[in-house]
């Protein structure tokens, strides 16, 4: 018998389990008649335990294009110093976010862009909104690609074929449930998922002749390197420019630090977040690549093609070191590692969309059971959008730094503003258009090489001056409007 009828049952048995949980979640809905409130749909109502955010943020951050693809792949390329260019600024963040629960829950908002208009007016809104889509439509294109690719072997079909079914089935309960079903699937999908990363470390480990041969590795991106330090001062220094203030109000975490019962459980939420992505998005992902390294080494500097530059080296360990009966249960966290990130990037896609976008200039034309079908149905278009997006994909690096950089360049500084009393909406409007233009004309610039020649090699070398020039380009405009503005 084809082994894929195997992997074909893993698949759709936790297809209809996760469906199942979606259905469930409405019928409840249903019983209390909540299925007309919208607010309910998107919020699951402000009361979730911290439990609950903390197993919502790590399934979330558990995913397959960032800890089975993405953190893997920076271990296997500079050894220890990948650490620098992924988990430890990631961790920097949950830090960050368990000192602000209590600022950010200061104005009792739900997402970002109703916070602008809360303190800035409607306009405000509507600029930030689409920005958001931007960063998490790409981040859910990402993921499907990414699981798309690696799940894809196991079934005996297409990559694209495997995209379209991924999204199909996330689309289906993310409808049916909304931000509640996708922390209610969180939960299950946080379970695999952990046992997936674990079980692939520890294969790898298995298959090592000796625990000796760590201690010799040649990482291809940095040979003769190999310490802490391994990426280069640049790159690790542009990585935290780019990625720390961007995810220090990253959407996903915020609505969820949102949806909890009080303070204590938004931040009980965090901590747990917190030590679940050291354990699985940095020591198990670390053990992954450090022996695959071993492994499957790179001769001159060059990747084995079986690896795809290191993207499919948990499709390579299972598939060489797995018997069948495990490979069927790795698969199944492998295609829960993927759904937890496609169900909430999706979720902010449709959040942004609909509640912030949509919505607001439907609610005196509709009725509120017409506005709860427009909350569905954008969920749905969020997750579509996203398998579309996902089959004109082929790098994950430039997809991370560019979306995490629109964070830093565009969101960053109108959301901490909107804390400062001294700004108004002149300021924050313009800053929001600055950033968001000014990050993609520096990034034409940058891949057509006309940054080199004005700023320094070091900065060059790493290809991500153009994120750095677009936050200061916002942040210069933003400093001169407030100085010529009248306090308020």
């Amino acid at each position: 018998m084809d082994q894929s009828i195997y992997y074909w049952l893993g698949f759709i048995g936790y297809s209809i389990t996760v469906i199942g949980i979606g259905l469930a979640v409405y019928r409840k809905k249903k019983q209390k008649s909540n299925l007309q409130d919208t607010n309910e749909f998107w919020s699951a109502g402000k009361s979730l335990s911290g439990w609950s955010v903390g197993l919502s943020i790590s399934a979330s951050m558990m995913s397959v294009s960032w800890s089975c693809v993405y953190g893997v792949q920076l271990f296997y390329w500079y050894g220890l110093g990948g650490a620098w260019l992924l988990i430890i600024p990631w961790l920097l963040t949950m830090a960050g976010f368990f000192f602000l629960v209590p600022v950010f829950r200061k104005y009792n908002t739900f997402s970002q862009p109703e916070l602008l208009e809360k303190r800035f007016g409607k306009l405000s809104r509507i600029l930030l909104a689409p920005a958001l889509v931007v960063v998490f439509l790409t981040w859910t294109g990402a993921e499907i690609f990414a699981a798309g690719n690696i799940i894809a072997p196991f079934l005996g079909i297409s990559p694209q074929l495997t995209f379209l079914l991924i999204a199909l089935v996330v689309a289906i309960y993310s409808y049916s449930g909304g931000f509640e079903a996708v922390v209610s699937t969180d939960k299950i999908q946080f379970v695999l998922v952990a046992l997936f990363i674990s079980a692939i470390a520890i294969l790898g480990l298995n298959a090592l002749p000796d625990l000796s041969v760590l201690t010799d590795l040649i990482p291809p991106k940095a040979p003769g390197n190999n310490h802490w330090l391994s990426p280069g001062l640049p790159l690790i220094a542009m990585t935290f420019i780019a990625y720390l203030p961007g995810w220090l109000i990253e959407t996903d975490l915020w609505v969820r630090i949102q949806a909890a019962q009080s303070n204590r459980e938004a931040r009980k939420g965090v901590f747990i977040a917190s030590f679940n992505s050291f354990l699985f998005v940095g020591i198990m992902p670390l053990i992954t690549g450090l022996t695959a390294l071993a492994l499957f080494p790179a001769v001159d500097g060059i990747i084995p093609e079986k690896l795809n530059d290191g993207a499919l080296i948990f499709t390579v360990i299972m598939q060489n070191y797995a018997p069948l009966w495990l490979s069927l249960i790795l698969s199944i966290g492998l295609i829960a590692a993927a759904m937890s990130t496609i169900d909430t990037c999706g979720n902010i896609v449709a959040l942004s969309l609909s509640r912030d976008l949509i919505e607001p200039g439907l609610t005196k034309k509709l009725s509120k059971k017409q506005l709860q079908k427009v909350a569905r149905f954008s969920s749905v278009f969020a997750i579509m959008l996203a398998y579309i997006y996902a089959l004109f994909t082929d790098n994950l690096w430039d997809i991370f730094y560019l979306s995490s950089g629109i964070l830093t360049t565009t969101v960053f500084i109108p959301v901490c503003a909107s804390f400062l009393k001294s700004v108004s909406k002149t300021e924050i409007n313009i800053a929001i258009i600055t950033g968001i233009i000014s990050t993609f004309i520096f990034y034409f610039l940058e891949k057509n090489g006309f940054l080199s020649a004005f700023q320094p090699e070091a900065i060059s070398t790493t290809g991500l001056g153009y994120i750095i020039w677009a936050f200061l380009s916002s942040l210069f405009v933003f400093l001169i409007v407030l100085s010529f503005n009248p306090k308020k």
